[in-house]
C-alpha cells in the first residue's frame, strides 16, 4: 500500500465485538461487558481491604515489581488476569486510607456513594468546557458552586468553578488578584510596576501560594510572610506593620491571603480582621479554606470561619473533610465579573452563542475537565448535612482528645495545641539534645513507614522536627488513636535505647 493510501477495515476497530466489547454502544453485550469489568474491579478492591496501613516493602522492591509487567503488550491480556495482577502488585501495596493507623496527611477515606459515582463520571465522560459537551452537567456544576458559595457566606450571585485541587484553586484565585492589580487582563505582558507587587500571607500558609506567585510571573519572593501568634494564626498587628513597611520600601501590596486550616497546625487565621485590613487598603482578599471549608457544615464550628464571606475568592477542597475522591476542589469568587480575564475565546469552543447557554471554560484555566460535580452532588445529597456535620465535629473533637492523650503520655510531648484535625507532637527521651530529639523523631517516622506499622506525618515546627497526626477518618475512635500513640512511643523508646542505654 502506497503512502497516503488508506485502508478501511470491514468493521471499525472500536465496534462492539459481541464477545469482547470495548465501549458502551447501547447494546446488551456492551452493558454485560461493563458489568463484568466492574465486578472484577470490585472483587479486587474488596480482596485488598483488610491489609495493613502501608506495605512493609522497600521502594526498590515496589519499583521492581511494577516494572516487571509489560503494561502495553502487543495483544491484549484477559481482563481477569490484568485485574489480578493489579490487585496483587498495586492495590495490595497501597496506603490504606481507611485504616486508623494511616494518619499522615489530609488524605481521607471516601464516601462510598462518591466512589460509586466515579464510574458514571468516567463512563459517560462529560467534558465540562462547553455546553455542547456537557449540557445538564454544566448546570449541575453551576448549581453545586452556588450552593457551596452560599454555605460559606458569599453573596447569592457568587460563582466559581471546580478544579483538580487546592493548588489549582489558589493559582486561579491569585490570578484574579493579579488581573485586578493590572486593571484588567494582563494581555501580552505585565506592567513594569508588577515587579513591586506583593502578596501577604501567613508564614504558615500553604506552599502553593508561593508556587502561584512564581507561575504568575511575580516570583516567589513576591509573597511576603506575615508573623503568626502562638497558635499559628496570622497576627493582624503584624499584618499592619508589614503593609506599612512595604509602602515605606516602595512596594505595592495587591492581595492578602488568609488560611482557614493550615497544613501543620490546622490554624484558622482571624478572617474578619484580615478582611477589614484588605478592605481598608483595597487589597484582594483570598482565603485558602482547602481544609477549613467543611467547618461551615457544623453550626458549632462555623463561627471559626467568621469573615470568610467577605473574601473576594475562596479555595474549598472537597477531597479533604468532605470525603470526596481526589480531585475535587472549588474556587469560589464573590463577583462573577472578575472571572472575565480568564476567558480566552476560541472559535470552536466558547463562541458565546445567542441562546445564552453556559460555557464553563469561561471560568476555568482548564479546557477538558471531568464532571467531578456528579460524585459530590450524589454523595452530599445521599448523606445529608447533619451527618456530614457530625463527621466533621467528630474528627475535630478526636484531635482535641488526641492532644490530651499526648499530654498524659510519659513518652510523648505536645508541640502545638490542635485547632482542627492535626496534632503536632514528638517522642521525648531524657538526656537528648534538641538535635538528638530531631534525629530520634525522624527515625521513628521512617521506622513506622518502613515496617508498615503506621503512616504518620513528619514536619518542622518552629525550627524543630515534629511528628503529626492528621485525623480525617470518621471511622477512627479515641481508642484507635490511643493505640497508635502507644505504638509511636514504643518505637521511640526502642530507637532511643536500642541496647538498654540512652543515646545523645
Amino acid at each position: 500500500m502506497s503512502v497516503g493510501t488508506h485502508h478501511t477495515p470491514a468493521r471499525p476497530p472500536g465496534t462492539t465485538d459481541h464477545q469482547h466489547p470495548l465501549f458502551l454502544d447501547g447494546t446488551a453485550a456492551s452493558h454485560a461487558a461493563l458489568c463484568r469489568a466492574v465486578d472484577a474491579v470490585l472483587d479486587a478492591i474488596t480482596a485488598t481491604d483488610s491489609r495493613g496501613p502501608f506495605p512493609a516493602e522497600s521502594p526498590e522492591i515496589l519499583h521492581a515489581s511494577i516494572a516487571a509487567t509489560d503494561w502495553l503488550p502487543a495483544s491484549g491480556v484477559p481482563l481477569e488476569q490484568v485485574v489480578g495482577e493489579v490487585s496483587r502488585d498495586v492495590l495490595a501495596r497501597g496506603a490504606r486510607v481507611g485504616d486508623p493507623r494511616c494518619a499522615a496527611h489530609l488524605h481521607p477515606p471516601t464516601l462510598l456513594t462518591a466512589s460509586a459515582a466515579e464510574l458514571a463520571i468516567a463512563t459517560t465522560n462529560q467534558s465540562m468546557d462547553s455546553f455542547d459537551q456537557a449540557p445538564a452537567a454544566t448546570y449541575a456544576e453551576d448549581h453545586l458552586i452556588t450552593r457551596l458559595a452560599g454555605l460559606l457566606g458569599l453573596p447569592t450571585d457568587a460563582t466559581g468553578v471546580l478544579t483538580s485541587g487546592g493548588t489549582a484553586s489558589n493559582l486561579l484565585g491569585l490570578l484574579l488578584a493579579r488581573e485586578r492589580a493590572a486593571a484588567g487582563p494582563a494581555g501580552s505582558a505585565l506592567p513594569a510596576t508588577a515587579r513591586r507587587w506583593r502578596i501577604l500571607a501567613s508564614s504558615a500558609a500553604h506552599m502553593s501560594i508561593r508556587q502561584a506567585a512564581a507561575v504568575l510571573g511575580l516570583g516567589r519572593d513576591a509573597v511576603v510572610a506575615v508573623d503568626t501568634d502562638h497558635a499559628g494564626r496570622m497576627n493582624p498587628i503584624a499584618l499592619d506593620r508589614t503593609i506599612e513597611k512595604l509602602h515605606d520600601d516602595g512596594a505595592v501590596p495587591i492581595a492578602v491571603v488568609g488560611t482557614a486550616g493550615t497544613t501543620d497546625t490546622g490554624a484558622v487565621d482571624p478572617l474578619d480582621a484580615l478582611a477589614e485590613r484588605a478592605c481598608r487598603h483595597r487589597l484582594w482578599f483570598h482565603v485558602d479554606a482547602a481544609v477549613g471549608s467543611a467547618l461551615a457544615l457544623s453550626n458549632r464550628l462555623r463561627p471559626m470561619l467568621d469573615g470568610l464571606g467577605r473574601a473576594d475568592s475562596v479555595t474549598a477542597d472537597l477531597h479533604k473533610l468532605w470525603w470526596q475522591p481526589i480531585g475535587a476542589s472549588a474556587l469560589l469568587v464573590r463577583d462573577a465579573a472578575t472571572l472575565a480575564g480568564v476567558r480566552e475565546p476560541a472559535d470552536y469552543l466558547n463562541r458565546g452563542e445567542p441562546d445564552g447557554a453556559l460555557d464553563l471554560a469561561d471560568r476555568s484555566l482548564d479546557t477538558s475537565r471531568r464532571f467531578d460535580a456528579l460524585k459530590i452532588l450524589v454523595s452530599l445529597r445521599s448523606t445529608g448535612r447533619e451527618q456530614l456535620a457530625a463527621m466533621v465535629e467528630h474528627v475535630v473533637d478526636l484531635a482535641g482528645r488526641a492532644a490530651d492523650s499526648v499530654r498524659a503520655h510519659p513518652g510523648l510531648e505536645l508541640v502545638a495545641p490542635p485547632q482542627t484535625v492535626t496534632v503536632l507532637f514528638r517522642c521525648r527521651a531524657d538526656g537528648r539534645t534538641d538535635d538528638g530529639l530531631d534525629q530520634l523523631n525522624t527515625a521513628v517516622q521512617r521506622h513506622l513507614l518502613a515496617t508498615g506499622e503506621a503512616v504518620i506525618g513528619r514536619t518542622r515546627h518552629r525550627g524543630r522536627t515534629a511528628l503529626k497526626l492528621t485525623l480525617t477518618n470518621p471511622m477512627t475512635g479515641h481508642d484507635d488513636v490511643a493505640a497508635l500513640l502507644d505504638t509511636i512511643a514504643a518505637a521511640g523508646a526502642g530507637i532511643a535505647t536500642p541496647t538498654g542505654g540512652t543515646t545523645t
